[in-house]
């Protein structure tokens, strides 16, 4: 595996040489415009998911809220432990099925 991982290595390098010394070769006027070119399409790109994200808030202006209540959430019934016979309710208004409730035998 370290020998895979050390060619990869190396063939990167290469490359990476490669690849800067057609860079350097480029005049200066070409390296200018080639960051322009690509300067300018990062910035419509920009200006496009902005106008997108602008139409899609003015779209959704037109409706109005849908307000929804929150329901009562049923958490599980806790048994100790130590002590079968004590049930926990967390404050819910739940019997729990087939168990005393407080005070009865």
């Amino acid at each position: 595996m370290r020998k895979l991982i050390g060619r990869l290595n190396a063939w990167t390098e290469r490359q990476d040489a490669r690849l800067r010394a057609w860079l350097e070769a480029l005049p200066q006027r070409t390296k200018i415009v080639a960051v322009l070119i690509i300067f300018c399409v990062f910035a419509v790109c920009a200006l496009f998911s902005f106008g997108a994200a602008l139409y899609q808030i003015g779209r959704e202006s037109g409706r109005q809220i849908e307000i929804e209540h929150i329901k009562q959430f049923n958490l599980p019934q806790k048994q100790d432990s130590i002590n079968l016979f004590k049930y926990y309710d967390y404050g819910t208004e739940q019997k729990s099925y087939d168990h005393p409730e407080r005070g009865e035998a």
